[in-house]
């Protein structure tokens, strides 16, 4: 799908490290959201590893059904977040991490139909638009600057700051999908 090696070598390489460090955060959480969290990461990141590969016109049907269900169970912690005594705790996840995780999860759903179409039809493939080169673009854009964001938030918080920095294998498996999706928008457009 992917015609340049080094896209290629860019999406497993990020795709990758974001579903090791999402798999390693599954067994290294206390509570049930975290964990939750870590393993719709891990499952969406290694979608997109298979994506990177090129093997998205093959395994479209059930890619699409994984990131459903990724998407899905993002939503609905936007909606229904936790009342229970994890939610009272420093660092819980709240509804922002939620909805950022439906981002992620619909961009991967966009990467995904625009990787399996590319390789069935040429001249009917959206990126061929106009609109979508340009939304393909600033979106590769945005996360990008997320990606930035998230490695600034894990390593560049002052200490006289009164904020918390982020978690550090957190902010790099954020950082990693991020720029993973950067680099896979940009391959599509």
């Amino acid at each position: 799908m992917f015609r340049s090696w080094w896209i290629v070598a860019a999406l497993v390489l990020f795709f990758g490290a974001a579903a090791v460090l999402d798999f390693g955060a599954g067994f290294r959480a206390k509570s049930l959201a975290v964990r939750m969290e870590a393993v719709a990461a891990f499952v969406l990141a290694a979608a997109m590893v298979i994506v990177g590969l090129g093997w998205a016109p093959f395994a479209a049907v059930p890619l699409g059904i994984v990131i459903g269900l990724v998407f899905v169970s993002f939503a609905v912690r936007i909606f229904l977040p936790g009342t229970g005594p994890e939610k009272a705790q420093p660092g819980a996840l709240g509804r922002g991490s939620a909805f950022y995780g439906a981002v992620t999860a619909a961009l991967s759903a966009w990467v995904l139909e625009s990787a399996a179409r590319s390789a069935a039809s040429v001249t009917e493939h959206p990126a061929h638009q106009l609109g979508v080169i340009v939304a393909d673009a600033i979106a590769a854009l945005l996360m990008l600057f997320a990606a930035i964001g998230w490695l600034l938030a894990t390593f560049a918080m002052p200490a006289e700051s009164k904020s918390h920095a982020v978690p550090r294998i957190k902010g790099l498996r954020e950082a990693f999908l991020a720029a993973g999706l950067a680099v896979a928008l940009y391959a599509v457009s």
